[in-house]
């Protein structure tokens, strides 16, 4: 499992939420049984299993934990916003990033998060970008990258209401949906040519 720990003052382990989306081929093997070359190829994959979505509970309130890269899902988040989360923490390893556009981007999507469940967001990057977003995506006390640094916001615990947080991505399956319908339309219609056709040869 790969876990974040909530601990108290004197170092006691408080609560633990185990990270749900893992990373393919990094922290596990998809369809190991069917592939299992991939060890040999692959350096140092790791062999996690994903946890399930758990808050944790820190003075009355209760924290949603993204680990990683899990800040990039808006269902994920909206998961543990519908369970309760006063406030939603991104803590993540983003070295390996390097000095580049990745960080700013990861930050971006974590951003769409606190939008999208109107909730406070607070974000812990190794190497930065490490931020507090606000339910409506103002970035607050943001940290250079690779920079030794500390920050601090005040932010309201809750989550205001909002569509995807009602109604997830039911606006996408929509669309999704009726562009379908349309290919089918286009499919059944007969072309131009085919109805010349088909009149010459009633005639």
């Amino acid at each position: 499992l790969n876990s974040a720990f909530l601990l108290s003052s004197e170092g006691e382990i408080l609560g633990r939420s185990d990270k749900v989306h893992l990373v393919p081929f990094g922290e596990y093997v998809p369809l190991k049984t069917f592939l299992p070359f991939i060890d040999k190829l692959v350096v140092g994959i790791g062999d996690f299993s994903p946890g399930t979505v758990t808050t944790l509970s820190m003075n009355g309130a209760s924290v949603g934990v993204l680990v990683c890269f899990e800040g990039i899902f808006p269902e994920l988040a909206r998961d543990f916003v519908r369970q309760g989360s006063d406030l939603l923490v991104n803590i993540t390893n983003d070295a390996w990033f390097g000095r580049s556009s990745a960080p700013y981007q990861h930050l971006a999507m974590t951003r769409f998060r606190a939008v999208e469940n109107r909730i406070w967001t607070a974000r812990a990057a190794n190497t930065g970008i490490s931020a507090f977003i606000s339910p409506r995506g103002e970035i607050l006390a943001a940290t250079p990258i690779f920079e030794p640094a500390v920050s601090s916001a005040q932010v309201r615990l809750g989550a205001g209401s909002s569509l995807y947080r009602s109604w997830g991505d039911i606006l996408p399956m929509a669309c999704g949906v009726f562009i379908l319908w349309c290919l089918v339309r286009l499919w059944r219609k007969p072309t131009a040519a085919n109805s010349c056709g088909a009149q010459g040869n009633s005639l």
